[in-house]
Parts: C-alpha cells; sequence; structure tokens
C-alpha cells in the first residue's frame, strides 16, 4: 500500500480501472457520453500485486480498502501545454511519468501541508514522486495514453470511450 496519496482520479470506464491526472481529469465524473463510474477523486494510493497495479481511495490509509486493478493510465493536456498529440497516442511510462509529474508534487505538497496543519509529523512522508515512480514502473499489462486538449469537452469524452476496451 502506498504511503502517499497521488492526485489523480480513479474510475471505471467500460468496466476498465482508470487512473488519470493531467488536466479536466474530472471529465469521466460529468460527462455522460463516457460508460463510467467515478470511484474517487484527487486522492488516490496505489499498490503493486503480482505485477499488476490496483488503486483505492486514499482519504484514509487502510489495510483493507476495496481494490481496483487499474489497466489505463490517461494524462489530460491543457490548452497551454506545447507539443501535444492530434489524436490519442500511446506513450511508455517514461513519457507518462514526466507529463504527470506536476500532479503528483502538487498532490505532495498539499499532503504536507494538511499534515502541518492536523499536527502530523511529515518527517515520515516518503517522496511522492519516487514511491509514484517506482510502483508504475513495477506494474505489467498497463496501457499509458495522453489525450490532447479539445475545446468541446465531448470531444475528449469520445476518445476515452472509444479507447478504452
Amino acid at each position: 500500500m502506498s504511503k502517499n496519496v497521488f492526485y489523480a482520479d480513479l474510475d471505471k470506464i467500460n468496466e476498465k480501472g482508470v487512473l488519470v491526472t493531467g488536466h479536466g481529469k474530472g471529465l469521466i465524473a460529468k460527462n455522460s457520453i463516457i460508460t463510467g463510474n467515478y470511484i474517487v477523486d484527487d486522492m488516490v494510493r496505489l499498490t503493486i500485486k503480482d505485477n499488476e497495479l490496483f488503486g483505492y481511495p486514499g482519504y484514509i490509509e487502510e489495510e483493507d480498502n476495496e481494490l481496483t486493478k487499474i489497466d489505463y493510465l490517461l494524462y489530460f493536456y491543457q490548452q497551454s501545454e506545447p507539443n501535444q498529440p492530434k489524436a490519442p497516442e500511446i506513450i511508455n511510462v517514461e513519457k507518462y511519468l514526466s507529463l504527470s509529474k506536476h500532479n503528483i508534487d502538487t498532490g505532495g505538497q498539499i499532503a504536507m501541508i494538511s499534515s502541518m496543519m492536523f499536527g502530523q509529523s511529515s518527517n515520515n512522508i516518503v517522496s511522492p514522486y519516487r514511491e509514484y515512480e517506482t510502483i508504475l514502473k513495477q506494474a505489467n499489462n498497463i496501457v499509458f495514453v495522453a489525450i490532447p486538449y479539445t475545446e468541446n469537452e465531448d470531444d475528449r469524452a469520445k476518445f476515452v470511450n472509444v479507447l478504452i476496451k
């Protein structure tokens, strides 16, 4: 079970587990074109079991959380980001880590501030990005996808719904 909570969303789309990072990641919860359901927003913990990636709600660290097997990791570009693909693009773990780093770093900063506000020690916090990188590099059978920004969010939703099978 991860020590850190990662700033990402965990969803089920077309019966597949999907971790979403980037900009506009809440699209899955609010767009009716997507066939799926929202499991947790913004606070996800990750774990590896038998080289497969699983996620679970990260609000409270518990040993008996219901795990969701993750099959896809999506990164949503924001409009101003350079070098976007014209259509969804399968990428490798290194590219995905590079794109999603700001989400993980932001989540780490939020966790540190929350710890201080609630009087918890931050001395035992493992670097969120290093833990995230270690976990993702252990996972097999994962599809990493970069999704370009679209003016109309329905276009992005169609990309997602068609891509995830």
